[in-house]
């Protein structure tokens, strides 16, 4: 046996349920805190001013990323530059794009619609407002007979929708696959959260955003328990990200407005050392993805993939 397969089964022995879950959904969840302190960072050390330039550099990087992970279509590879590029292109370009016109129009803060938590900036209106497009272009993936989310599998049921025979999977591009899907994920579930804090439809302190707050605490558990019967690290990622959502919607956004704790990534100059941790933390959750030996996949995870 040669040594670089010795490697590999001695790695083996460590990747396995459920730590394969459980590197997928800490790694998926220490993504949100990273990216909002990213944001802080550039508004307080570059201003306004150039806030536009690092972005648009930041997001000329990451996309020139993205079309390496799509052009070398690996799954690994390509599962972890996909969820990268969706957190760093959204947080680049689409974004601040909801915030270029309220900061070169220097529109103030709104009025109070959270449930008294304070005065909501004004892009995050404008993020409100894009919901209508964001549930038309999901149409495209609902209606797609290929797809392997279990949730428009489950839609296509109810509505008993015949869309034919799904395709082979052997040439998905995977990287493309995780890019959209941390994209439309981030644009989901913040849209519709913006909208359970809102006074004018519901606000924080509504008896059905309580409904929501158990019931997305209960589901992403749900989820989590499935996600740590994973054997494969690119498939867990996959699932990790809308599981990540769920739980983040309860624990990352409700539970805050409810006083449970505080942000501390919205302050990463008042917190260094959390930052710090938190950090290390992940390039070590990157670093074990990426040395992660690559399983067979079970029944179970086709489906998830």
């Amino acid at each position: 046996m040669s040594a670089e397969a010795s490697r590999a089964g001695d790695l083996k022995r460590y990747f396995k349920p459920p730590l394969i879950g459980l590197i997928a959904l800490a790694l998926t969840m220490i993504g949100n805190p990273i990216t909002h302190a990213l944001v802080v960072w550039s508004k307080q050390t570059l201003g306004p001013a150039n806030e536009l330039w690092f972005y648009q550099i930041l997001g000329a990087i990451v996309l020139l990323l993205l079309i390496w992970g799509i052009r070398r279509n690996q799954e690994a590879s390509g599962t972890l530059i996909g969820w990268i590029a969706g957190l760093l292109l959204w947080t680049a370009y689409a974004s601040y794009a909801f915030k270029f016109n309220p900061i070169s129009l220097e529109m103030p803060a709104m009025s109070v619609t959270d449930g008294g938590q304070g005065r909501r900036p004004a892009y995050l209106f404008f993020i409100q407002g894009s919901i209508g497009i964001c549930f038309l272009t999901l149409l495209f993936f609902v209606f797609n007979k290929d797809t392997k989310c279990d949730a428009f599998r489950w839609i296509q049921r109810m509505l008993r929708m015949n869309l034919g025979r799904p395709d082979s999977g052997q040439s998905r591009n995977f990287c493309r696959i995780t890019f959209i899907e941390t994209v439309y994920v981030i644009w989901f579930c913040y849209a519709v959260t913006l909208f359970l804090g809102d006074e004018r439809f519901l606000g924080y302190h509504h008896p059905v955003t309580y409904g929501v707050f158990v019931g997305c605490a209960v589901w992403g558990l749900y989820l989590t328990w499935k996600l740590l019967r994973f054997t494969r690290l690119s498939a867990a990622i996959r699932w990790a990200i809308p599981t990540k959502a769920i739980l983040w919607t309860a624990v990352g956004e409700l539970a805050v407005k409810y006083g449970y704790y505080e942000e501390f990534w919205l302050h990463p100059f008042d917190y260094p050392f959390h930052m710090l941790g938190l950090g290390i933390v992940l390039l070590v959750l990157i670093g074990l993805a990426v040395i992660a030996p690559q399983r067979r996949q079970s029944t179970s995870e086709q489906k998830a993939s």
